[in-house]
């Protein structure tokens, strides 16, 4: 499988999590490592809690110490608002920026293999948790999951093309 093949159909760049006042304006946690982006795009798409999926068009974006407040075109009212509440807000996936060298977007490893240096099949990545000391990769093992930090101490490896991830795990990892 190609990487290009993995790049998902939509990626989330923000969730609303409510009206801000009384003209539309709405609350938004940017899911980026670059809120500055959401004043380089004018269409996004919104899939609300329903299961609506549909393209909005961004009017204006300010950035704010905790997030985002980002007015869509025909969104006025607060009332109106508040139907976009818990949407997310997302783009093509082919409009994803490339990252800088050893950096890679979570979809890009969610399913690689984790295997030990000696060649031993740990189990697939099936989630990633962020903490603010690092991201944790939850790998299932088929018995249960195990918890392996992002940590260069732990971390040998990852091969995104051969869908790979190489650990050196410390002991009581994989206990």
């Amino acid at each position: 499988m190609s990487p290009e093949s993995r790049m998902p159909d939509y990626v989330i760049v923000g969730t609303v999590l409510r009206p801000h006042g009384i003209r539309g304006e709405l609350k938004v946690a940017a899911e980026t490592d670059d809120p500055q982006r959401f004043n380089r795009l004018d269409r996004v798409f919104l899939r609300l809690p329903d299961g609506e999926f549909r393209q909005a068009q961004i009017e204006h974006v300010k950035i704010i110490d905790r997030g985002l407040l980002v007015v869509f075109k025909g969104i006025d009212t607060r009332t109106a608002a508040e139907t976009l509440r818990g949407a997310t807000i997302e783009i093509p996936g082919s409009k994803v920026l490339p990252l800088p060298e050893g950096k890679y977007y979570y979809f890009e490893l969610i399913g690689l293999q984790v295997v030990t240096q000696d060649g031993e099949l740990v189990g697939t990545i099936k989630d990633i948790v962020s903490y603010p000391a690092n991201d944790v990769y939850v790998v299932a093992t088929g018995e249960r999951d195990i918890l392996v930090p992002d940590s260069p101490d732990i971390i040998r490896e990852i091969d995104v093309r051969n869908r790979r991830l190489v650990i050196h795990p410390m002991p009581g990892l994989l206990d």
